[in-house]
Protein backbone atom coordinates (compact mmCIF):
# COMPACT_ATOMS: atom_id res chain seq x y z
CA UNK A 1 0.00 0.00 0.00
CA UNK A 2 1.46 3.39 -1.05
CA UNK A 3 1.67 6.54 1.04
CA UNK A 4 -1.47 8.21 -0.22
CA UNK A 5 -3.83 5.24 0.12
CA UNK A 6 -2.65 4.82 3.72
CA UNK A 7 -4.36 8.16 4.41
CA UNK A 8 -7.81 6.76 3.64
CA UNK A 9 -9.98 6.47 6.75
CA UNK A 10 -11.39 2.94 6.68
CA UNK A 11 -14.98 2.15 7.51
CA UNK A 12 -13.86 -0.15 10.34
CA UNK A 13 -11.97 2.77 11.91
CA UNK A 14 -15.00 5.04 11.68
CA UNK A 15 -17.28 2.34 13.12
CA UNK A 16 -14.84 1.67 15.97
CA UNK A 17 -14.51 5.34 16.97
CA UNK A 18 -18.07 6.40 16.18
CA UNK A 19 -19.52 3.27 17.78
CA UNK A 20 -22.17 3.05 15.06
CA UNK A 21 -22.58 0.54 12.24
CA UNK A 22 -22.30 2.11 8.78
CA UNK A 23 -24.35 0.88 5.83
CA UNK A 24 -25.17 2.20 2.38
CA UNK A 25 -28.57 3.50 3.54
CA UNK A 26 -28.29 3.78 7.32
CA UNK A 27 -25.84 4.78 10.03
CA UNK A 28 -26.61 3.58 13.52
CA UNK A 29 -30.22 2.66 12.56
CA UNK A 30 -30.83 6.17 11.21
CA UNK A 31 -31.28 7.07 7.55
CA UNK A 32 -28.16 8.60 6.01
CA UNK A 33 -28.45 12.28 5.09
CA UNK A 34 -27.68 11.64 1.42
CA UNK A 35 -30.41 8.99 1.04
CA UNK A 36 -33.00 11.57 0.01
CA UNK A 37 -30.61 13.27 -2.44
CA UNK A 38 -29.94 10.25 -4.66
CA UNK A 39 -32.77 8.68 -6.72
CA UNK A 40 -31.32 5.15 -6.64
CA UNK A 41 -31.13 5.26 -2.84
CA UNK A 42 -34.71 6.54 -2.59
CA UNK A 43 -35.79 3.56 -4.69
CA UNK A 44 -33.86 1.22 -2.37
CA UNK A 45 -35.56 2.76 0.68
CA UNK A 46 -39.00 2.35 -0.91
CA UNK A 47 -38.24 -1.27 -1.77
CA UNK A 48 -37.15 -1.92 1.80
CA UNK A 49 -40.40 -0.38 3.03
CA UNK A 50 -42.43 -2.65 0.73
CA UNK A 51 -40.47 -5.73 1.85
CA UNK A 52 -40.93 -4.77 5.51
CA UNK A 53 -44.68 -4.33 4.98
CA UNK A 54 -44.94 -7.70 3.26
CA UNK A 55 -42.98 -9.54 5.95
CA UNK A 56 -44.86 -7.88 8.79
CA UNK A 57 -48.28 -8.43 7.20
CA UNK A 58 -47.53 -12.10 6.53
CA UNK A 59 -46.04 -12.75 9.96
CA UNK A 60 -49.04 -11.23 11.76
CA UNK A 61 -51.70 -12.97 9.70
CA UNK A 62 -51.79 -16.31 11.54
CA UNK A 63 -51.74 -15.01 15.15
CA UNK A 64 -54.37 -12.36 14.36
CA UNK A 65 -56.58 -14.98 12.69
CA UNK A 66 -56.30 -17.21 15.75
CA UNK A 67 -57.19 -14.37 18.11
CA UNK A 68 -60.20 -13.38 15.99
CA UNK A 69 -61.37 -16.98 15.85
CA UNK A 70 -61.31 -17.22 19.65
CA UNK A 71 -62.59 -13.81 20.77
CA UNK A 72 -64.60 -12.63 17.77
CA UNK A 73 -65.81 -15.57 15.69
CA UNK A 74 -66.88 -14.34 12.23
CA UNK A 75 -70.34 -15.15 10.88
CA UNK A 76 -68.98 -16.00 7.43
CA UNK A 77 -65.70 -16.73 5.65
CA UNK A 78 -65.89 -13.39 3.81
CA UNK A 79 -66.30 -11.48 7.08
CA UNK A 80 -63.36 -13.42 8.50
CA UNK A 81 -61.12 -12.40 5.59
CA UNK A 82 -62.22 -8.76 5.70
CA UNK A 83 -61.62 -8.47 9.43
CA UNK A 84 -58.24 -10.18 9.11
CA UNK A 85 -57.08 -7.87 6.31
CA UNK A 86 -58.23 -4.68 8.03
CA UNK A 87 -56.77 -5.50 11.43
CA UNK A 88 -53.54 -6.95 10.03
CA UNK A 89 -53.14 -3.92 7.73
CA UNK A 90 -53.76 -1.45 10.56
CA UNK A 91 -51.23 -3.12 12.86
CA UNK A 92 -48.67 -3.35 10.05
CA UNK A 93 -49.14 0.36 9.26
CA UNK A 94 -48.67 1.26 12.93
CA UNK A 95 -45.46 -0.78 13.11
CA UNK A 96 -44.09 0.83 9.93
CA UNK A 97 -44.97 4.37 11.05
CA UNK A 98 -43.50 3.73 14.48
CA UNK A 99 -40.26 2.33 13.04
CA UNK A 100 -39.82 5.26 10.65
CA UNK A 101 -40.62 7.77 13.37
CA UNK A 102 -38.03 6.15 15.63
CA UNK A 103 -35.43 6.28 12.83
CA UNK A 104 -36.28 9.96 12.23
CA UNK A 105 -35.72 10.79 15.89
CA UNK A 106 -32.56 8.71 15.86
CA UNK A 107 -31.36 10.74 12.88
CA UNK A 108 -31.91 14.00 14.76
CA UNK A 109 -29.92 12.65 17.70
CA UNK A 110 -27.06 11.61 15.41
CA UNK A 111 -27.30 14.69 13.16
CA UNK A 112 -23.71 15.84 13.65
CA UNK A 113 -22.30 12.34 13.50
CA UNK A 114 -24.16 11.61 10.25
CA UNK A 115 -22.80 14.79 8.69
CA UNK A 116 -19.28 14.07 9.94
CA UNK A 117 -19.28 10.57 8.49
CA UNK A 118 -20.33 11.97 5.12
CA UNK A 119 -17.44 14.45 5.35
CA UNK A 120 -15.09 11.53 6.02
CA UNK A 121 -16.39 9.74 2.95
CA UNK A 122 -15.93 12.93 0.92
CA UNK A 123 -12.35 13.15 2.19
CA UNK A 124 -11.72 9.53 1.16
CA UNK A 125 -13.04 10.38 -2.29
CA UNK A 126 -10.61 13.31 -2.54
CA UNK A 127 -7.72 11.02 -1.57
CA UNK A 128 -8.67 8.55 -4.29
CA UNK A 129 -9.04 11.32 -6.87
CA UNK A 130 -5.56 12.64 -6.08
CA UNK A 131 -4.23 9.10 -6.29
CA UNK A 132 -5.90 8.77 -9.71
CA UNK A 133 -4.34 12.04 -10.89
CA UNK A 134 -0.89 10.81 -9.91
CA UNK A 135 -1.46 7.47 -11.61
CA UNK A 136 -2.56 9.18 -14.83
CA UNK A 137 0.45 11.50 -14.66
CA UNK A 138 2.76 8.49 -14.48
CA UNK A 139 1.06 6.83 -17.42
CA UNK A 140 1.45 10.01 -19.49
CA UNK A 141 5.12 10.22 -18.50
CA UNK A 142 5.64 6.56 -19.42
CA UNK A 143 6.49 5.64 -15.85
CA UNK A 144 5.21 2.23 -14.64
CA UNK A 145 2.31 2.53 -12.21
CA UNK A 146 3.41 2.01 -8.60
CA UNK A 147 7.07 2.70 -9.42
CA UNK A 148 8.62 6.02 -8.40
CA UNK A 149 11.93 7.37 -9.56
CA UNK A 150 14.80 7.46 -7.11
CA UNK A 151 14.76 11.25 -6.85
CA UNK A 152 11.05 11.95 -6.55
CA UNK A 153 8.12 10.91 -4.41
CA UNK A 154 5.03 9.65 -6.11
CA UNK A 155 2.96 12.37 -4.41
CA UNK A 156 4.35 15.79 -3.40
CA UNK A 157 5.13 16.00 0.31
CA UNK A 158 2.87 19.06 0.64
CA UNK A 159 -0.11 17.11 -0.66
CA UNK A 160 0.55 14.29 1.80
CA UNK A 161 0.81 16.82 4.63
CA UNK A 162 -2.47 18.49 3.68
CA UNK A 163 -4.29 15.16 3.53
CA UNK A 164 -2.68 13.97 6.77
CA UNK A 165 -3.80 17.11 8.62
CA UNK A 166 -7.32 16.84 7.22
CA UNK A 167 -7.43 13.19 8.23
CA UNK A 168 -6.22 14.07 11.73
CA UNK A 169 -8.92 16.73 12.11
CA UNK A 170 -11.65 14.34 10.98
CA UNK A 171 -10.58 11.65 13.44
CA UNK A 172 -10.39 14.16 16.30
CA UNK A 173 -13.85 15.49 15.42
CA UNK A 174 -15.20 11.93 15.31
CA UNK A 175 -13.79 11.22 18.76
CA UNK A 176 -15.23 14.47 20.12
CA UNK A 177 -18.68 13.78 18.67
CA UNK A 178 -18.75 10.16 19.83
CA UNK A 179 -17.78 11.06 23.40
CA UNK A 180 -19.04 14.65 23.54
CA UNK A 181 -20.58 14.48 27.01
CA UNK A 182 -17.51 12.91 28.59
CA UNK A 183 -15.04 15.16 26.74
CA UNK A 184 -16.89 18.30 27.77
CA UNK A 185 -15.91 17.56 31.34
CA UNK A 186 -12.24 16.97 30.57
CA UNK A 187 -9.62 19.75 30.61
CA UNK A 188 -8.00 18.59 27.36
CA UNK A 189 -11.16 19.18 25.30
CA UNK A 190 -10.10 22.74 24.48
CA UNK A 191 -6.67 21.45 23.45
CA UNK A 192 -8.30 19.13 20.91
CA UNK A 193 -10.20 22.02 19.33
CA UNK A 194 -7.07 24.16 19.39
CA UNK A 195 -5.24 21.41 17.50
CA UNK A 196 -7.93 21.44 14.81
CA UNK A 197 -7.68 25.22 14.57
CA UNK A 198 -3.90 25.13 14.12
CA UNK A 199 -4.22 22.44 11.47
CA UNK A 200 -6.68 24.61 9.55
CA UNK A 201 -4.19 27.47 9.50
CA UNK A 202 -1.47 25.12 8.25
CA UNK A 203 -3.83 23.76 5.61
CA UNK A 204 -4.56 27.25 4.34
CA UNK A 205 -0.84 28.04 4.06
CA UNK A 206 -0.02 24.74 2.35
CA UNK A 207 -2.89 24.93 -0.13
CA UNK A 208 -1.76 28.38 -1.30
CA UNK A 209 1.64 27.14 -2.50
CA UNK A 210 2.11 27.89 -6.25
CA UNK A 211 3.35 24.38 -7.10
CA UNK A 212 0.05 22.89 -5.99
CA UNK A 213 -2.15 24.88 -8.37
CA UNK A 214 -3.07 21.74 -10.36
CA UNK A 215 -4.68 20.30 -7.24
CA UNK A 216 -6.58 23.53 -6.56
CA UNK A 217 -10.16 22.21 -6.57
CA UNK A 218 -9.38 19.12 -4.52
CA UNK A 219 -7.36 21.06 -1.96
CA UNK A 220 -10.14 23.64 -1.68
CA UNK A 221 -12.54 20.81 -0.94
CA UNK A 222 -10.17 19.49 1.73
CA UNK A 223 -10.06 22.97 3.26
CA UNK A 224 -13.87 23.19 3.21
CA UNK A 225 -14.10 19.82 4.96
CA UNK A 226 -11.76 21.09 7.67
CA UNK A 227 -13.78 24.28 8.12
CA UNK A 228 -17.05 22.35 8.26
CA UNK A 229 -15.63 20.00 10.88
CA UNK A 230 -14.43 22.95 12.97
CA UNK A 231 -17.80 24.72 12.72
CA UNK A 232 -19.90 21.65 13.47
CA UNK A 233 -17.85 20.34 16.39
CA UNK A 234 -19.17 22.18 19.44
CA UNK A 235 -18.09 21.06 22.88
Amino acid sequence: MDEITKLIISRSTVESIGQQEIGSLTIGFAWRKDVWQKPHKIIQVLLLQVIAISISFTALMLPIDRVLAIYCPPQSQQARVVNLVWIDGAITAMILIGANRWMYRRGKQLHKLLKLIEQIEHYNQIVMEIDTLETLARIVNNCPVGVASQNENRVPASILEILAKTRHNLLIALQIESHSERLCQQPNSSELMLGISHNLIDLQNLASQPQLVEYGTLLTQAWEIGMSVYDETNL
